[in-house]
């Protein structure tokens, strides 16, 4: 009867399977490691940043934490320095000059002389575009409050043009208050303009008061 088994059988007993080489175990299991780190990456989002990069971040936010921190303190230093030296700047061209020296300026020179001079005071300033101003040379900010300022180097008197000029920057702007600053003086009908409209003027005189502020705060 062996004839018999071995011909339906074969050299084996019936429900003994035939064991597999080390070779072919192998291969198995690389091709079902394979599939399954393919079916792995397909249900993961797409990331251009390397895994264990991401991994890095995400598992030590304190290093995180102090390299945004070192970035944002050079980043205020550098910022600070660059006020230090513009106002060094303006010390060495205007720092010393006198109200009737101030005459002798360019409008943008005058501008520039004003910023510094409110900032001395405590303002933000900000300057407006040279073309296209829309009435405002100069934006202060101090105590949630917005001026517009109109700025003329005159030696004369100046006009209602400069009053309108200084409302339609507050207007534009949406500013609270506006003001005009000049080296000389204002017309009568820009005075009355001025007052109906609550424009401040600052003449001469009260530039001058300005000038004196700043330069005992700095000698003091």
């Amino acid at each position: 009867m062996n004839w018999l088994k071995n011909w339906i059988f074969g050299n084996e007993a019936p429900g003994k399977q035939t064991a597999l080489p080390k070779e072919d175990i192998q291969a198995r299991y690389l091709s079902d490691s394979l599939a399954f780190a393919k079916q792995h990456r397909k249900s993961q989002p797409y990331s251009n940043e390397a895994p264990t990069k991401q991994t890095a971040a995400q598992q030590d936010p304190q290093a995180r934490h102090l390299r945004d921190t070192v970035a944002f303190t050079k980043q205020q230093h550098k910022e600070l320095r660059h006020k230090q030296n513009e106002h060094e700047r303006w010390q060495r061209h205007y720092g010393s000059l006198h109200i009737d020296e101030l005459k002798k300026l360019s409008g943008i020179e005058f501008e520039d002389y004003l910023a510094e001079l409110f900032k001395s005071h405590g303002y933000q300033v900000q300057m407006t575009p040279l073309t296209g101003d829309y009435g405002a040379d100069l934006i202060l900010h101090k105590d949630q409050h917005l001026t517009a300022v109109q700025a003329k180097c005159y030696t004369g008197s100046v006009g209602v043009t400069a009053v309108q000029e200084a409302l339609s920057g507050m207007a534009y702007y949406s500013c609270h208050s506006a003001w005009v600053v000049t080296t000389g003086n204002y017309t009568v009908n820009a005075v009355e303009l001025a007052r109906q409209s609550k424009v401040r003027l600052l003449g001469s005189n009260e530039l001058g008061k300005l000038i004196l502020q700043m330069q005992n705060s700095t000698t003091n």
